[in-house]
Order: structure tokens, then sequence, then C-alpha cells
């Protein structure tokens, strides 16, 4: 169990908030990801050329009654996006985590 982790953190790394925009023109998304507290499930969700959702998914996963983690977000060029998605995808996969995709429900205004 603590290997997985061990990976996502490190992936989280890769994704900080640091890396973010490459420039006002260039497309960028921001992919939002928590851990369940008590359920072993990665809930994610990710939006392109909009406005900050991370409070939007936070309060989607509070009022579902998910008890979870801190949201973690990124934001990145869509080329980049797409690379450490499917890294974090194919490492969640690996793991013994279960991956809920809640793009739809989190982009909804909270």
């Amino acid at each position: 169990m603590i290997k997985p982790i061990i990976r996502l953190l490190l992936i989280s790394a890769v994704l900080a908030p640091g890396s973010a925009l490459a420039g006002a023109e260039q497309a960028h998304v921001q992919f939002c990801w928590a851990m369940g507290k008590f359920d072993h499930t990665i809930y994610f969700a990710e939006v392109e050329n909009r406005e900050d959702r991370q409070a939007s998914f936070d309060t989607l996963l509070e009022i579902s009654g998910i008890d979870h983690h801190a949201v973690k977000c990124s934001a990145s060029d869509s080329a980049t996006h797409r690379l450490a998605r499917t890294e974090l995808l194919k490492n969640w996969r690996a793991s013994e985590f279960e991956i809920v995709n809640t793009t739809f429900l989190s982009d909804l205004d909270y």
C-alpha cells in the first residue's frame, strides 16, 4: 500500500501548480483529485479553459458525504496534461484503488 501512495505523491509533485500555464493563448487544463479516507477510491475531475474548479470539486465530495484527504489540483497546457494524466491513471490502475471520474458532476457550480 505504501508504494502506490509514494508514486501518487511523486506524480503530484510533477503536476504541481507551479508548472501551470505556459501562455494565455494556449489551452490549459485543470486536473483535481482526492483520495478517499476510508474507501480506497481516487476521485478526479478535469476541466479545460475554465476558471478554478477546485472549490466546486471539493464541495461535490463534501455534499456527497465522501470522507477524503485534501484535494490536489494542477493546471497545465493540454499536451503536458495528457502525458501526466496517462501516467497517473496507469499508476492508479496498478494500485488497489478504485478510480471515479467525477468530471461531469464537479463542473456544476456549487
